[in-house]
């Protein structure tokens, strides 16, 4: 008979790097609000100068009412003693963990969550190799070495394969091997090389390169351990746990709503029928859990996608339409009403900008200065264009990204293994959710 996804996590002892960050924080409580069987949840945590690390565990742990472990706080308080914090970082040698507590890791882990990673797009190649793919080498030479290792889920990206329209959930071939690339770095390669480098492998950034010779080095090394890797693309904020639209960053996508429903972007570079692939962080933590317990076990490391483009897709023009009018409903915007035009021409971008944003900015900056206000607008502008410029890849072009190994993964549990841990993409409805979303960020970030 087929074991439950509570049966295979009752009385195992996990290990997770990246536990600390949004996805990481809401697959620590789903673990912990799910199977009060689980022995120990190890988390890898980066000693901040001379800080405490059981202090930074608990600031964590009990930050305001809104925050992430509310829910367990209130209903399953004793479960949060089975967090273990281990100083390390993924950056350094054997992580950085002293001999004691790897020890401790080696007898009692069983499975291992690998999220953490640098997603900085602009990252040196140096730091982003280190971190993303000699990091993800440091914790499989770990958990190769663990005495009843179960499984090992490397979290990657859906992007990692952006040199393909259509990216299934399979290995596909690395853009360059890490002894390539780390002889490039040794020879003191430049950052416009570095540059030409990507341009020739047919990658955006340092993140994506680094992410997808991080994946070829997970399925080079498999050897003994049951390896899974899951593929989100642009995780956004939760659908429902573990409370409806909690989210604690406003990197990326939510900084670019921010900018168009408060009124300060007007434009962007792109068709407006491409699609935005977004996924609820809930979504792609019960992923996580639930393809650790059951995924498929093989010679080859399973892939699992979490995204939506394929089977339940979101236009830009969709989401920014719906973000504008919830913004107009909730007050974001302080100047003119919100609106966004989109083009594909740079020149285009430029000269509206100018005109409708620069122009503006520096008109609102006079009056501020004269009523003997600090000017603003114009500083904002520049974050604006920052913001937009990192997101330029995403807004100017549209991949679809199977999830079908993931929807078949999710219809193969039982009907309450399903209601408990849903992450199926067909069963999202933007109408209803985008809404949810744009009020947490108003919430959580804007105070509305």
């Amino acid at each position: 008979m087929d074991r439950s996804i509570a049966d295979f996590y009752d009385g195992q002892s996990i290990f997770i790097t990246g536990g600390t960050g949004f996805l990481g924080k809401v697959l620590v409580e789903k673990l912990l609000y799910s199977f009060s069987g689980i022995s120990k949840i190890y988390l890898l945590m980066r000693q901040k100068c001379d800080a405490d690390i059981h202090k930074s565990l608990q600031d964590m742990l009990e930050k305001p009412l809104w925050h992430v472990f509310l829910r367990l706080r209130n209903e399953k308080p004793q479960s949060l003693n089975k967090i273990i914090p281990i100083i390390g970082d993924i950056s350094e040698p054997k992580l950085g963990i002293n001999e004691a507590d790897e020890k401790m890791l080696i007898e009692n882990v069983s499975i291992v969550f690998h999220a953490a990673a640098t997603v900085r797009f602009n990252e040196p190649l140096k730091i982003a190799v280190n971190i993303n793919v000699l990091g993800t080498l440091r914790v499989l030479d770990l958990c190769q070495r663990m005495r009843n290792k179960k499984a090992f889920v490397y979290v990657s990206t859906a992007f990692s394969n952006v040199n393909r329209k259509f990216i299934e959930e399979v290995i596909y071939p690395a853009p360059a091997s890490l002894e390539e690339v780390e002889n490039l770095i040794k020879a003191g390669i430049t950052k416009d090389e570095v540059q030409r480098l990507i341009s020739t492998k047919e990658r955006i950034n340092t993140y994506l390169f680094s992410k997808a010779i991080a994946e070829s080095m997970v399925a080079q090394n498999h050897d003994t351990i049951p390896k899974i890797i899951v593929r989100p693309s642009i995780i956004t904020s939760s659908k429902v746990e573990p409370l409806v639209g909690w989210i604690d960053t406003c990197l990326g996508v939510p900084s670019l709503m921010i900018a168009i429903g408060k009124g300060l972007n007007r434009v962007l570079l792109g068709n407006p029928n491409n699609c935005v692939d977004l996924i609820p962080v809930d979504y792609v933590s019960n992923l996580i859990v639930v393809a650790a317990a059951k995924g498929t076990r093989s010679e080859d490391v399973a892939v699992y996608g979490s995204c939506t483009s394929e089977i339940n897709p979101i236009t830009m023009k969709s989401l920014i339409d719906m973000c504008i009018t919830e913004t107009v409903k909730h007050k974001w915007n302080d100047l003119p009403m919100p609106f966004c035009f989109y083009t594909r021409s740079k020149w285009l971008v430029t000269t509206i900008t100018f005109l409708l944003q620069i122009i503006p900015a520096y008109i609102a900056d006079m009056f501020l200065w004269i009523f003997g206000k600090r000017k603003r607008y114009l500083k904002l502008q520049s974050t604006v264009t920052l913001v937009r410029n990192a997101l330029e890849n995403c807004t100017n072009n549209s991949w679809v990204i199977s999830a079908a190994k993931s929807r078949a993964l999710y219809h193969s549990l039982s009907p309450s293994e399903r209601e408990r841990f849903p992450f199926d993409p067909a069963d999202i409805d933007w109408k209803e959710y985008i809404p949810n979303y744009c009020a947490a960020i108003g919430k959580f970030w804007l105070n509305k």
